[in-house]
């Protein structure tokens, strides 16, 4: 999967960053603008503004947080994918867990590397990722293939607020109403539901919703 470059590299590699984080969107242009050959083209703080910036903004990767406000996680991968089909998409995560890695990949995600990893690994995906290839972060390549594919998790296996989530979905509840009921922000429940498609392995928000009341609903 990390193989070596196939077409050959822009004289300069322009990157998008989309991560709802200041710090981590900060940081990741020091490492990507002190590169040769690399340059931060331009940010985007949610899904809907990540799909404006691949509209108006050279890009050659773009670097993806899967839990940003809607649109995100395999869905918003999914709508990149339906209008900039060549557009390697270079996911950077928090998450290292099998089912996310392949959630994310099987929606289209060309690459994924966690937000712990070493900044030459960032460096190495992206240029990759730019040359026409994959890439996994190392790391994960022993999690990926020792860890069998499995149905989705049982209840018991996601956490006690993403079964809450998950239960007011079951009841027909809007994002609004949701945090008005728990008691949190509508970013908060955003950034659950994006966990849960990841980690049930679905690729949309209607696959979730029909997920919830199929499992949950009465």
């Amino acid at each position: 999967m990390n193989s070596t470059a196939t077409v050959p590299l822009p004289d300069v590699i322009h990157v998008i960053i989309a991560d709802d984080h200041a710090m981590v969107r900060s940081g990741l242009q020091r490492i990507i603008d002190g590169e040769p050959g690399l340059r931060v083209s331009g940010q985007a703080v949610d899904g809907a503004s990540t799909l404006a910036r691949l509209q108006d903004t050279p890009c050659h990767v773009l670097l993806l947080d899967l839990t940003m406000p809607a649109p995100n996680g395999p869905e918003l991968i999914g709508q990149i994918r339906a209008f900039r089909p060549e557009l390697p998409i270079l996911v950077v995560s928090m998450h290292n867990h099998a089912a996310i890695v392949r959630a994310a990949l099987r929606a289209g995600a060309s690459g994924y590397v966690t937000k712990d990893s070493e900044p030459d690994t960032l460096l190495q995906a992206l240029r990759r990722l730019a040359g026409g290839n994959r890439y996994v972060d190392p790391r994960l390549m022993d999690t990926l293939v020792f860890s069998p594919a499995a149905p989705p998790p049982a209840r018991e296996k996601l956490s006690p607020r993403e079964c809450q989530v998950l239960e007011h979905l079951a009841a027909g509840q809007s994002n609004t109403e949701i945090a008005r009921t728990l008691f949190l922000s509508e970013k908060t429940i955003s950034t659950h539901k994006a966990n849960l498609m990841a980690k049930l392995g679905l690729q949309n928000m209607a696959d979730l919703v029909r997920y919830a009341d199929q499992h949950l609903g009465a």
